[in-house]
């Protein structure tokens, strides 16, 4: 054994340490959510779902789509790996409960140890690479993604993601099929997985050249035709149809504003919530402006480094699918979520900055003081998750026109027993969707709880005409 051969093996131990303690440091910044109750989406996609009961179900996950337990809702969600994933917590935790979170938490570690693995890979620096992967981490935007259940397919589809990029940069071979593994993982996890060989693309193409590039990327075009083919199959087409009717040149000139709240998300990530205004742009000018904007990032980005290149092309095309708003729920269409996987590609940028740092105590000081801030703004943000009311409360705080944020704060009060809250809510919703159906529901649920068993069947019969026949 030579000399320094003692002293590799205490820098490995030391960088194994440094890592374990950012995943404790994040673990038990998420814990509290243990004891959070199932929100939002979770109740009807998880609790009663009786394909999540037992392995005989699990082929029908690639056959059909992701509501198929529920007759009323959209068929254009093919997410078997998703689904999958529900399948095994719930033969783990039981079935769908507070303890469910627990699970997007070890999903959180596992995602950000995928990302530790490729910015190491990348930057060749492993302090820069663990202060950038315990950002990411702790990096109040995460919060949606990590406490809300439902949205634990942003976690898979990043884990994988990172990981057929981090083996395709590993491969021995022309080929790396662990990379086309993880790859196809991706995209069957969710329709965001099809950046996945984009990205294989990109990045050779920094690295090397255009035509290398679309050599390198294509045997990834395997599973995409094989995602369409299973999707085809499952749902009768390829594209869903749009949400609203929004058109398309309207979807394109809100990306301006679309593109500005998620920026704002991330340059002061307080107060966020589940639901967002979005208002429809109709001027021109703002698309102009983006386009000028980002004309002048393209040359600002011409000559730095391949990881910050990479790095800015990872967020803007991982961000791209979350700008198909036309193609998203109305009024439903910004979440932060869709900033997680993103969030990757900011990581890389981050840590090729800090890997020029001269660390002294000033900049170790502030950097504990940028840490401390960033977990007690993650803590703040996580508390909203708690219940439907606390979440609805916020959005209906940042979001005041937005019905369905309203519908839903009134629901959650209704199922706490809490009418005379609901009430409030309840009025201003019947005047302005006097035909909703889930708004006559709710008030013949208000008076059905306050006693007023006439009242809540005129709301009822208004709710479903064939009530009481």
């Amino acid at each position: 054994m030579t000399p320094s051969a003692p002293i590799n093996t205490l820098y490995k131990m030391r960088n194994k340490l440094y890592l374990a303690a950012i995943l404790v440091l994040t673990f038990f910044i998420y814990l509290p959510e243990i004891r959070y109750s199932l929100v939002y989406d979770d109740l009807i996609q998880l609790v009663g779902n009786t394909r999540l009961t037992a392995w005989s179900y699990v082929p029908g996950y690639f056959t059909t789509h992701l509501w198929a337990h529920l007759s009323w809702t959209s068929h254009i969600y093919y997410r078997p790996l998703f689904l999958l994933w529900f399948r095994i917590v719930d033969a783990i935790f039981g079935p769908p409960a507070d303890l469910w979170h627990l699970a997007s938490i070890l999903a959180h570690l596992a995602a950000t140890t995928c990302v530790f693995l490729l910015i190491r890979r990348l930057i060749g620096n492993f302090q820069a690479a663990a202060l950038a992967t315990l950002l990411f981490a702790i990096y109040p935007t995460q919060t949606e993604t990590v406490a809300w259940v439902s949205s634990s397919g942003d976690l898979l589809l990043t884990c994988f993601t990172v990981l057929s990029v981090y083996f395709y940069i590993e491969r021995k071979a022309p080929i790396s099929w662990l990379s086309i593994l993880f790859a196809s993982l991706a995209i069957f996890t969710k329709e965001a997985g099809i950046v996945a060989p984009v990205l294989i693309f990109i990045y050779e193409w920094i690295h090397s050249r255009f035509k290398n590039a679309l050599v390198n990327a294509a045997p990834y075009a395997l599973p995409v035709l094989l995602y369409f083919a299973f999707r085809f199959n499952a749902l009768g087409t390829t594209v869903g149809p749009a949400y609203t009717n929004m058109t398309v040149t309207e979807m394109i000139l809100t990306w301006p504003r679309l593109i500005a709240a998620y920026l704002g998300h991330l340059l002061w990530p307080v107060h966020l919530s589940a639901i967002y205004a979005l208002p429809i742009e109709e001027s021109i000018w703002p698309l102009l402006l983006l386009i000028i904007v980002l004309a002048a990032l393209v040359w600002f980005l011409r000559n730095a480094s391949p990881n910050i290149k990479f790095g800015a092309a990872w967020f803007a095309i991982t961000l791209a699918p979350a700008l198909a708003i036309r193609y998203i729920t109305p009024k439903d269409s910004v979440h932060d979520r869709y900033l997680y996987l993103a969030a990757v590609g900011l990581a890389f940028i981050a840590a090729e900055g800090l890997k020029h740092i001269h660390w002294n105590r000033i900049s170790i000081a502030v950097s504990a003081l940028i840490v401390l801030l960033l977990c007690l703004t993650t803590y703040n943000n996580l508390r909203i998750w708690q219940n439907d009311i606390a979440l609805f409360s916020r959005a209906v705080e940042v979001a005041p026109d937005n019905l369905s944020a309203k519908n839903n704060l009134a629901y959650a009060y209704l199922n706490a027993n809490r009418p005379q809250e609901a009430y409030p809510l309840l009025q201003q919703l019947i005047q302005a969707q006097p035909l909703s159906v889930n708004v006559n529901y709710n008030m013949g649920r208000y008076y059905q709880q306050t006693g007023e068993q006439e009242k809540a069947d005129t709301y009822f019969r208004l709710a479903d005409p064939n009530y009481g026949k």
